[in-house]
């Protein structure tokens, strides 16, 4: 009987089949999207949806999985891991379901068993200190608005603020932006996005391989600084000198990030874009 393992972020989500055989069928491929659901604001019939079609054509096999195993964005409470399940009923009607958060996936994904902080650095931000077996989250997760220091939506949101400022240099302002951004457009299509968090960080992604342009470097160490700072504020010495980091962001940027961590007595010992492969592994051992 099959098993699912869904890894389900705001902007997107992975998947992993494992099936009776041994044998493990991961998506998405190369250049396509799968769709993220966020329980707290996210819509979770046209998810549902739109996953359902997709294994429907591509994997009707796994819509009568036994077991579904879902680490999802959002994920941290009661009421919000219940409208993940709600969510993810829809697709598997008959299946045993069980909803963890992001940063449990990232924890049993990377830790291999053993401790560490784990740091997710995606559209969003959170951590959190896994000590082998419990996963412990002192610090808040106050989202885009408020909060995310140091994630997509943060640096995206900086760099907009100074594309409009004038504080980008003129020669990579023309490179990033041409004659925009436009003020006009640029508003209504962050306020009245479904996800503004993800159009901000639609602008990090300009930023891709120029961390080595002064600005650019100053900017994501910058935001790299400030949640950094919190992390040594929520976090013990010895809670936080190896860190686990996963997301877009982390990954993308991970010389800067490690950079940044070790300035402040903290070893980046493994980062990876997402953590389905590790969770695979973990859901593979004997008794998991």
């Amino acid at each position: 009987m099959e098993q699912v393992i869904g890894e389900i972020g705001g902007s997107s989500s992975r998947w992993a089949i494992l099936s009776a055989n041994g044998t493990v069928t991961t998506w998405p491929s190369k250049g396509e999207r799968l769709p993220g659901f966020n329980p707290i604001s996210g819509n979770g019939e046209a998810f549902s949806h739109e996953i359902r079609e997709f294994f429907k054509e591509h994997f009707p096999e796994a819509l009568v999985a036994g077991e579904v195993h879902i680490y999802g964005a959002g994920c941290g409470n009661l009421e919000r891991r219940a409208n993940m399940h709600h969510a993810i009923r829809q697709i598997w009607e008959g299946a045993e379901i069980n909803v963890a958060s992001d940063l449990t996936a990232a924890a049993l994904g990377l830790c291999e068993g053993g401790p560490g902080l784990v740091l997710i650095l995606g559209t969003g931000m959170n951590a959190g200190y896994f000590d082998g077996t419990q996963l412990f989250t002192p610090m808040p997760s106050l989202g885009y608005l408020i909060g995310d220091e140091g994630s997509g939506a943060d640096i995206g949101r900086h760099l907009v603020q100074d594309a409009f400022y004038g504080r980008v240099p003129r020669e990579l302002h023309a490179s990033l932006f041409g004659n925009g951004p436009d003020l006009g457009t640029l508003l209504p299509q962050v306020y009245g996005a479904t996800h503004p968090a993800r159009e901000l960080a639609k602008y990090t992604g300009l930023l891709a391989g120029r961390h080595e342009e002064g600005y650019v470097r100053e900017l994501i160490l910058g935001r790299f600084s400030a949640m950094a700072e919190l992390l040594t504020r929520f976090f013990t010495a010895e809670q936080r000198g190896s860190v686990f980091a996963t997301g877009s962001v982390a990954y993308g940027f991970r010389e800067l990030l490690a950079e940044c961590l070790l300035d402040r007595g903290m070893a980046l010992t493994s980062v990876v874009p997402d953590p389905l492969h590790g969770l695979v592994v973990h859901h593979q051992r004997p008794g998991s």
